[in-house]
């Protein structure tokens, strides 16, 4: 019988397309070979038929075929709450299940609980924290919207609206429990010696900045928790344990457990040795991160973002790299479908010495081809559009442009925006005592002439000449690319691309300075499965899948088409706040998520 397919089931890989592939693999069967069409006839001369080919309907990737239902099981357990995965929203999840009353097991393929290294940003909007610095956010109807025109309104508003209503609240919930030291400012030096403190970003704002005249506005109010956030997984880990949640490291949840009717009863798990586990649940919660080193998935999804390398990654017990797309891949698997993109690749470039300050930005044949006012993500976007060569900094083939600025850096640094990635504050060096917090941090905005120029691979030349001579560019263009635009400076508008006029200093002190851009790495990938408002995956025909929930990087509808820069850490803000709500609702709290306070 022929089956047709929906446009979203397609571009989906929704469940009939489970069916045809993986859902068959549940119960051990392979699927079959894709059809194809008879080879047509040549026509007017002996010419060979063409090769046949497969309709793109008809196509199954790989991964879409999942493994057989293990032969042997060692244990079965019981559960009302499986949450699969222990990041950051796989933490909240089980600490919210556990406080319902529920009985929880979760299981996590690292060995142990374990932070990304360099995660601690946390857009949240209202604590307790918060408001006990001072820090008062923009309204929801400026910060939602903001959002929504940067993913070009491709995400789900309601999901904004609900982090913005619930993050805050749901922060302290998160790290109750932990000792730690808040910092009154960005700059703040700690007062105590805890180990874990929490500074807050970009606070207070930069003297004179107003998001209302930026072309990419950044929103104040992020909290940030150091060394990174794995003081505040280890406090609700803490918690839910104390409430007889159970957690098992070590051990990959493979596949999901559904019932005839569709309903998922649990979820097939392994240790490293192969040695399978049933655990049986009321309800399971994918939160297994994200999938961009799962390069079959990039490959079908997101060729676009093959450019980009993983930059943050975990490790399983095996040691192998985790980030596989686990948690999609078991929801497909069910009859749950991806989220029509684009996806949204994380590619922040941090620039150089100067942060992705907006300098001057020449291109490996030595011309300007960007407004270079603009934030790291999108710095990465454009970079994507230029040629590449030799980074002199790697060797690797990803040299994409060098960001150009002169001796009067100190002076016009507090010009530029306020926000993450910009380097922002010069401490003259009879100062620099005094800051040495936040000088001994990452990316934080604070810099000092000696730390601009120590940084490794800066290119200093006293004359444009020698600049492009060590820059290996072309003099003749570099020097009319700098004469044009010391005019435009002049003149106080950039004919070309737009700048802001604040931001156009002339290169035209020496000595001169040079930074080499290369290719972003990429933290995240974005894109999950579609979702209802209650967090359970859909099947094609729209309906819930009962007894599934996703969150974190799993859940769709968060980020589309470009991950936005207007709040800091949004990324993890919306992990927390949505694997709360999943844990409680696979609990049975029956809550939407919607933009209604």
């Amino acid at each position: 019988m022929e089956k047709k397919f929906s446009r979203r089931q397609f571009l989906g890989l929704g469940a009939t397309a489970a069916v045809a592939a993986g859902a068959a693999g549940l119960t051990g069967c392979a699927p079959a070979a894709p059809a194809t069409s008879e080879p047509m006839a040549a026509t007017g001369s002996d010419a060979p038929a063409p090769a046949a080919s497969t309709a793109p309907s008809e196509f199954t990737p790989n991964f879409m075929i999942a493994p057989e239902v293990p032969a042997e099981v060692a244990e079965t357990l019981d559960c009302d709450v499986l949450v699969i995965g222990l990041g950051l929203s796989g933490c909240a999840a089980a600490k919210a299940a556990a406080e319902q009353g529920a009985k929880v097991i979760a299981v996590e393929k690292a060995p142990e609980l374990a932070a990304v290294s360099m995660a601690g940003d946390f857009g949240v909007i209202g604590s307790k924290i918060q408001k006990d610095l001072g820090i008062e956010w923009a309204g929801k109807d400026v910060i939602v919207n903001q959002l929504m025109k940067d993913m070009c309104y491709r995400p789900t508003p309601d999901f904004l609206g609900y982090w913005y209503d619930h993050s805050g609240e749901d922060f302290d919930w998160f790290v109750e429990g932990a000792d730690f030291e808040v910092l009154k400012s960005t700059a703040a030096n700690q007062e105590t010696d805890k180990p874990c403190y929490i500074r807050p970003k970009c606070f207070p704002p930069l003297e004179g900045y107003d998001y209302k005249t930026e072309y990419y506005p950044y929103f104040h109010g992020t909290i940030t928790t150091n060394p990174n956030m794995q003081w505040t997984l280890e406090a609700a880990v803490a918690a839910a344990e104390g409430m007889g949640a159970e957690m098992i490291y070590g051990t990959w949840g493979e596949q999901l457990i559904v019932d005839d009717a569709g309903r998922v009863t649990g979820a097939y798990v392994h240790d490293a040795d192969g040695t399978y586990t049933q655990i049986n649940a009321n309800a399971v919660v994918l939160a297994t991160g994200d999938w961009g080193n799962n390069q079959d998935m990039r490959d079908y999804f997101v060729p676009w973002a093959n450019e980009f390398m993983s930059f943050y990654t975990t490790m399983d017990a095996a040691g192998n790299v985790g980030n596989t797309g686990d948690g999609h891949l078991m929801g497909l698997w069910a009859g749950a479908h991806m989220e029509l993109g684009p996806h949204a690749p994380m590619t922040h470039h941090m620039g150089g010495p100067l942060g992705v300050d907006g300098y001057l930005q020449l291109n490996i044949n030595g011309e300007r081809f960007m407004n270079e006012d603009i934030p790291g993500q999108n710095i990465a976007d454009q970079l994507s559009r230029v040629p590449a060569g030799t980074n002199p900094m790697t060797g690797a083939e990803d040299l994409r442009s060098w960001q150009i600025f002169d001796s009067k850096w100190p002076t016009e640094i507090d010009k530029m925006p306020d926000g993450h990635g910009y380097v922002n504050h010069f401490i003259p060096a009879e100062e620099v005592a005094n800051y040495g917090t936040v000088l001994a941090g990452f990316g934080l905005g604070y810099t000092t002439q000696e730390m601009v120029e120590g940084t490794e691979g800066l290119i200093v030349a006293n004359t444009l000449e020698e600049l492009a001579e060590k820059c290996n560019l072309p003099a003749d263009a570099v020097k009319a690319s700098i004469e044009r635009y010391n005019e435009m400076c002049a003149a106080g508008h950039d004919a070309d691309f737009g700048k802001d006029p604040r931001r156009l200093f002339p290169v035209s002190e020496p000595p001169f300075y040079a930074y080499p851009f290369g290719s972003a790495g990429m933290l995240v990938l974005m894109g999950g499965l579609e979702v209802n408002k209650k967090l359970q995956p859909l099947n094609a025909e729209g309906a819930p899948i009962e007894g599934l929930y996703a969150t974190g990087n799993v859940q769709g509808g968060r980020y589309l088409v470009e991950y936005p820069v207007t709040v800091a850490g949004i990324s993890l803000g919306t992990a927390l706040t949505f694997g709360r709500l999943a844990g409680m609702n696979a609990a049975g709290a029956d809550i939407e998520a919607t933009t209604q306070a």
